[in-house]
């Protein structure tokens, strides 16, 4: 069922041209069979073009019902569908710090004069005292540089018109998280949001608006369900804008889930 909703969703535009198509044209055929029954000169002939007038009308009208459910159906039902839920493992991400490593020094030691008697003069002759040994100086530990953030976290939004600009690649989201930033196209049709998470290969959709945007609130994802959003990462924030044509522009955003 989710599939089928999220095809509809995808396919919406055409939906309500085709109804549209259908209803103008059912219309148009509705009205000259009016003009037929008006223009009769028979009562068989003026009743056969009254049942064809009903049913044209009855036609137009479907066409139109159509269009209707189809729209109440993409704005009200599709955006409140659940994700799936992936089971993910949370990565133990560490940092290596290096211990410092303090070099003893050598404590000098004083070593007292020899003294001796001269038996011819009685006279104390002092010896040289030994030289102090030279303390080694202390070896400095290098300072470690801090590793470059990890390519899992770098953004992929290579076009102007399709960017977010909060939340920041990398950064930890908790609860309802406000998303900023850019969906606007030429031919603008909608834009959504998708999420892909650790180890998934295909998205799950969020939510789908209808209305550009630029550099202002694309729209909230509220991420507290620890059931469907285990805390780790990287979640891929995927914002998808679509041009009446079907051509998509993306912005990809790796994120954490907080605890």
């Amino acid at each position: 069922m989710n599939i089928l909703l999220g095809w509809l969703a995808e396919r919406a535009l055409l939906i309500y041209l085709v109804c549209l198509v259908g209803s103008l044209g059912y219309a148009i055929a509705a009205l000259m069979a009016r003009q037929r029954r008006q223009a009769a000169q028979f009562s068989l002939e003026r009743e056969l073009a009254q049942q064809q007038s009903s049913r044209f009308w009855l036609m137009a009208a479907l066409f139109l019902a159509l269009g209707g459910v189809i729209f109440l159906v993409t704005t009200y039902l599709v955006p409140s569908l659940p994700l799936l839920q992936v089971e993910t493992a949370t990565p133990q991400v560490g940092l290596l710090t290096s211990t410092p490593t303090s070099t003893p020094v050598p404590t000098a030691q004083l070593t007292p004069a020899t003294v001796t008697a001269t038996p011819a003069t009685g006279e104390l002759t002092p010896l040289p005292a030994t030289p102090l040994p030279t303390a080694n100086p202390p070896t400095e530990t290098p300072t470690p540089t801090p590793a470059p953030p990890p390519e899992a976290y770098q953004p992929d939004c290579p076009l102007p018109n399709a960017q977010v600009i909060v939340p920041l690649a990398g950064s930890s989201l908790t609860g309802q998280t406000e998303i900023r930033g850019t969906a606007s196209v030429n031919s603008f049709s909608y834009y959504k949001f998708e999420v892909q998470f650790p180890d998934a290969e295909t998205p799950s959709f969020v939510a789908q608006y209808t209305s550009p945007v630029e550099n202002g609130i694309l729209g909230y994802w509220d991420v507290s369900d620890r059931a469907r959003y285990p805390a780790g990462g990287p979640y891929r924030l995927r914002l998808v804008v679509v041009d009446i044509y079907g051509n998509t522009t993306i912005c990809i955003v790796p994120v954490n889930i907080g605890p």
